[in-house]
């Protein structure tokens, strides 16, 4: 009976540290913990325990961690900012600009820092990227 318990300590530690560390993957030894202890009440060998304690982790862990890797990989896709959506946009320009001006983008005005050719009013222009709270663009050069 004493087997029993240390197995189910074993199962409460490791689901513990599972609920403080949100990894899930210790729960994934519980498994494992439990059908020890439930071996430890029919006195079954302590070594044997330990191999169908080691044995269902094994295949537990094999199963279970790429269902849940592929479960929380999907869950935190990352949503790109507003901003990061004008990156690729091409624009017409409104007035001249040479090396920094305020453009308005999305319904908000932006400084916008050219990299390339002076760009003047009606020339296209993209937006290549983004250097904290400015855009870097450029002229598009049409053949």
């Amino acid at each position: 009976m004493g087997a029993a318990v240390f197995w189910l300590v074993i199962a409460i530690c490791v689901f513990a540290i599972d609920i403080l560390t949100s990894n899930f993957c210790f729960t994934l030894f519980t498994v494992g913990a439990v059908v020890a202890a439930v071996c430890g009440v029919m006195e079954v060998p302590f070594i044997i325990q330990i191999i169908v304690f080691s044995v269902l982790n094994i295949i537990s862990f094999a199963v279970g961690y790429p269902l849940l890797k592929k479960k929380f990989k999907a869950a935190n896709e990352r949503i790109p900012l507003m901003e990061e959506t004008y990156v690729g946009k091409i624009m017409i320009s409104e007035k001249e600009i040479i090396d920094k001006a305020q453009v308005k983008v999305g319904g908000e005005y932006w400084t916008v820092i050219n990299e390339g050719d002076i760009i003047h009013k009606g020339d296209k222009f993209t937006i290549k990227g983004i250097e904290g709270i400015k855009l870097k663009i450029e002229k598009v050069q049409e053949d």
